[in-house]
């Protein structure tokens, strides 16, 4: 698995990614108020939603294991430089 270089960086993509998939949300459930789709495809489709944002908060709580530390980072961006 490829490794982000900055947590900080890291983390605003999750939070973009959480806020496309609210706004998602949004429009399945103005879909369903306005009977373009029935309630077995809604939950569905919730479902799957809430299962989408938890990986997304899991991995914004461990956002650590996705990004390579601070010394290593030191290291790669020092080696670069020879």
């Amino acid at each position: 698995m490829a490794q982000i270089r900055y947590k900080a960086f890291f983390k605003n993509k999750l939070t973009d990614s959480m806020s496309e998939a609210s706004e998602t949300h949004t429009r399945l459930e103005f879909c369903y108020a306005c009977n373009y789709i029935n309630k077995m495809v809604f939950k569905k489709l919730d479902s799957r939603y809430e299962q989408i944002i938890g990986m997304l908060n899991s991995m914004d709580k461990k956002a650590d294991t996705f990004c390579f530390p601070t010394s290593q980072l030191l290291r790669l961006t020092s080696s670069k430089r020879k």
